[in-house]
């Protein structure tokens, strides 16, 4: 632990179940397309903030993985910044 912040390096999917159980709001994941392709797996993503960067890269880590499930999603809200940077919401369906 360091601060506020936890680190855990089990299964991801027991440990959401079992935080989804307790007391509390939100559960912020951030770990890239390994964690987000197991979480959709087992559906346990209930919302996406998407931040979009006004710069093309040409190669990089993908946010998703091939194979994994198809997800419909609802969006929530766009904010947009003077940088050029837009944060989209979308609930999961």
């Amino acid at each position: 632990q360091i601060g506020r912040t936890f680190f855990y390096t089990g299964n991801i999917t027991e440990l959401i179940k079992r935080l989804k159980t307790e007391k509390g709001k939100n559960i912020y994941c951030d770990g890239g397309a390994e964690i987000i392709n197991e979480l959709l797996k087992n559906g346990l993503i209930d919302e996406f903030t998407i931040s979009v960067v006004p710069i093309l890269l040409g190669n990089g880590t993908r946010l998703f993985k091939d194979e994994r499930p198809e997800q419909m999603l609802e969006l929530k809200s766009v904010k947009t910044f003077e940088t050029g940077l837009a944060q989209l919401n979308y609930k999961c369906k």
